[in-house]
């Protein structure tokens, strides 16, 4: 879990806290007041100095009502912690409440790559695959908040791999991390192979392998990019960005992967891709920290 002292769309301090998942979201309520205290603290500020507390969580998101609609995986019992309760009492600040890939995507509209943009749309590429997107310089959230963040969920192989979700062939089912033995195991040359040698596969591991001339590395690793491809055309086709920002801990192979993207999506159709900017976030660590604050000044606004 991260947490960051925000000011003026800069991040003035940083915590870092197991995230103890299993044991649920509400027993770790007083250690992160605890660690809030402690950033409010290093900077002499009290509780009333403080604006409101953003927080971003993988799932389905009510952000009107700042509730978390679905469970994914971490913190079962997220979705009946009052947390906006626990924020007054503590602070007598508001609270709200977010999806992480919406956070991501704002940190970078607001205060990185997609500064100037009113059509953006972001894939992060990690354990899963997050997406969301701006339309005409407003968040995409829709009538149920799924809008924009479920491209991870595409389905590009009906008849693929089982994801998390409950479907098959989803694009994260086909090519992230949380899968990625799985997915290895579908080349039948993988069990010989040196990448199978060196232990459990990650993205990094496959990287490296296939550019030293590793062929089973190199298909499974041009198998997954041509997933992100798909993925990243049914992005465009559906919210038609002016900007496709790319983030994640996978993106550290960026100088493999940013060109093969620009390479292989001129090969779709109907839309102006030539047009379509591509980047690589600058800080995808802090992307969704930064999100912050725009998120309870526009909260604030509503009022």
């Amino acid at each position: 879990m991260k947490m960051a002292l925000i000011q003026d769309g800069s991040i003035q301090e940083t915590a870092v806290l197991p995230s103890f998942s299993a044991k649920g979201l509400k027993p770790l309520l007083p250690v992160l007041a605890r660690y809030i205290n402690n950033l409010l603290d290093l900077y002499n500020l009290r509780a009333d100095d403080l604006d409101g507390i953003g927080a971003s969580m993988p799932g389905i998101v009510d952000s009107k009502n700042m509730k978390l609609l679905t469970v994914y995986e971490k913190y079962e019992d997220a979705n009946s912690v009052d947390l906006i309760g626990w924020a007054r009492e503590n602070w007598d600040v508001p609270l709200v409440l977010e999806n992480d890939a919406r956070c991501a995507l704002i940190g970078e509209w607001k205060y990185g790559k997609g500064q100037g943009y009113d059509n953006v749309a972001i894939m992060t590429l990690g354990t899963g695959i997050g997406t969301s997107a701006v339309i005409e310089g407003k968040v995409l959230r829709g009538k149920h908040f799924m809008a924009g963040v479920l491209g991870g969920h595409f389905i590009l192989d009906w008849d693929g791999l089982q994801c998390n979700c409950g479907n098959r062939g989803c694009a994260e089912a086909l090519s992230s991390s949380w899968n990625l033995k799985t997915i290895c195991q579908q080349f039948p040359e993988y069990e010989d192979s040196r990448l199978s040698q060196a232990g459990d596969p990650d993205f990094k591991l496959i990287f490296e392998h296939a550019a030293e001339g590793d062929e089973v590395a190199r298909k499974i690793r041009d198998h997954c990019m041509e997933v992100w491809v798909h993925a990243i055309a049914n992005l465009i086709y559906a919210y038609d960005p002016e900007i496709i920002i790319l983030s994640g801990g996978v993106m550290a192979s960026r100088d493999v992967i940013l060109p093969y993207i620009r390479r292989r999506i001129k090969a779709f159709g109907w839309a102006p891709f030539d047009q379509i900017k591509f980047e690589v976030s600058d800080h995808f660590e802090s992307s969704a920290l930064i999100s912050a604050e725009y998120l309870v000044q526009s909260q604030s606004d509503k009022r």
